[in-house]
């Protein structure tokens, strides 16, 4: 088996175990908990985004450490903080046992999922990470497909305790193990024999429009990938659908998700992270399309377009900063990239249910616009692509 299978494997296990007992925890567990702990589903829901904010602003440190340190030294801490998190949330009889809880999932969400996972990629194998990248995404895609039915047969079985406890376990019996188990690594630049000064120089990443531009362009794909995903039954609801269609059409975003990944690495030489990118932004904006041409007829090849969008956003999250920044400092600058992405995403489902509210084709129009924008802000970032790689030849002559 090639090392890079190896570590695709061993860190795609450890990121399903990280998404299921984090971000798809609260789908199934968000009403049993708040109900035994008499609070409303919307306190849950605010103790989540603290996780999810805890996450944005921990990025950029998590990835300085990875880029310095490599991920068996970093990996391994987000599972510790995990255990902690689901144990305290596990034992939680208050709101502020719920917030503490919370905090820690999301400093181990910082310290265990996709830009750790990502990084550690990069730090073994620089600008051929790609591969890693796309097959650990296939991973996580399991992660609502097997977790949620997982976690609803648990906790109506045995109680919504038991149900958070498992992913505990997981963690310390296999998370855990497969990450201080990973294998060491080089760092890709060797700074010891450099002045002080000079090493200082390339811990540092540099800001330029280059970044702000990557930052708003998955701030904008951010908003409309997590703002859907999280409302989706109650949007297509208010759409037009009957519950049964409704169902079968969230149904099936899940293995749409897989399906695209799959396909990523099946046509990984066909498929450049452009490319990937471009169908990304632009699925859903044509799925909506289809909605304003054909009402309620649409509501499923939307659905699936939808999760075409959602399976590719991970892989170019990945893929596209290694493109245009390199492996260099990938981490750190991976963090502040993707900082405000987050920060977005943990508002967008708040801000998306009121549009529904008001007027759901308002909503999926505003999901269209942010599409939309994301895939001019990558046309941008084509031409300055292409006028690198023209400029390049002239430089070697």
């Amino acid at each position: 088996m090639q090392p890079s299978t190896r570590l695709t494997i061993r860190l795609g296990i450890s990121q399903f175990i990280g998404w299921s007992s984090g971000f798809y925890l609260p789908a199934i567990l968000a009403v049993p908990i708040s109900k035994s702990l008499g609070i409303g589903t919307e306190i849950f829901f605010w103790a989540f985004t603290l996780a999810l904010l805890v996450s944005a602003f921990l990025g950029p440190v998590v990835g300085k450490w990875i880029d310095l340190l490599g991920g068996r030294k970093v990996l391994p801490f987000g599972n510790l903080f995990f255990i902690a998190g689901l144990l305290v949330l596990a034992l939680s009889t208050s709101v502020q046992m719920l917030f503490i809880a919370w905090l820690l999932i999301g400093v181990g969400a910082a310290m265990g999922n996709y830009d750790a996972a990502f990084a550690t990629a990069v730090n073994f194998f620089g600008n051929d990470a790609n591969k890693v990248i796309a097959g650990i995404t296939v991973f996580v895609g399991f992660s609502s497909t097997i977790s949620w039915p997982l976690n609803a047969f648990v906790s109506d079985a045995f109680g919504w305790q038991s149900a958070v406890l498992i992913w505990a376990v997981a963690h310390l019996i296999i998370g855990l193990p497969l990450n201080l188990t990973i294998p060491k690594s080089e760092p890709r630049t060797k700074l010891v024999a450099q002045k002080p000064e000079a090493r200082a120089a390339k811990g540092r990443v540099r800001f330029d429009l280059l970044i702000v531009v990557f930052a708003v362009m998955f701030a904008l794909e951010g908003f409309m990938v997590a703002s859907v995903n999280t409302t989706l039954p109650y949007l297509l609801g208010e759409l037009g659908a009957s519950a049964q269609v409704a169902l079968f059409a969230a149904a099936i975003l899940g293995p749409s998700q897989v399906l695209a990944r799959v396909l990523i690495v099946v046509l990984g030489k066909v498929m450049s992270p452009m490319r990937v990118a471009a169908v990304a932004f632009l699925a859903h904006p044509i799925g909506v399309v289809l909605i304003l041409l054909f009402g309620v007829d649409a509501l499923v090849p939307f659905v699936i377009l939808h999760g075409i969008s959602v399976g590719l956003d991970p892989f170019i999250r990945g893929t596209l900063p290694l493109l245009f920044f390199g492996p260099e400092g990938f981490g750190q600058r991976q963090g502040y990239i993707m900082m405000l992405s987050k920060i977005v995403g943990a508002a967008s489902p708040l801000l998306l249910t009121f549009l529904v509210v008001r007027d759901p084709t308002l909503a999926i129009l505003t999901t269209m616009s942010m599409g939309v924008g994301a895939a001019g802000l990558l046309l941008w970032l084509y031409f300055i692509r292409r006028a690198r790689v023209r400029k390049l030849p002239r430089l070697l002559t």
